[in-house]
């Protein structure tokens, strides 16, 4: 399938509270959130189209998370390679 890649995008994460039903083993406490659920870490392209997406447990760290979500848009969009992200993923995350 032809066509244009995108060469940039964004990276983020939400934190959702999890319900009773959800098991503890897949959930986690985010105290910058205040949320016992689990964390949605995404890449999108320039247009806001969804490139990956990544469920962890809510505990996990936005820059934790963020280096596993880029490592697997690495692989479905090579082409991007800036990827613009806010001051929950400081310090480097990819060289």
């Amino acid at each position: 399938m032809g066509g244009i890649m995108a060469s940039a995008g964004t990276v983020d994460a939400q934190a959702v509270k999890g319900p009773d039903t959800v098991g503890t083993d897949t959930r986690g406490w985010d105290g910058a959130k205040r949320v016992n659920g689990r964390k949605r870490h995404w890449v999108t392209d320039t247009l806001g189209l969804l490139v990956v997406v990544l469920v962890t447990a809510g505990s996990v760290q936005d820059r934790d998370g963020g280096r596993r979500v880029l490592a697997r848009a690495k692989t479905v969009m090579p082409s991007m390679v800036v990827v613009w992200a806010d001051g929950g993923y400081a310090g480097k995350l990819v060289a």
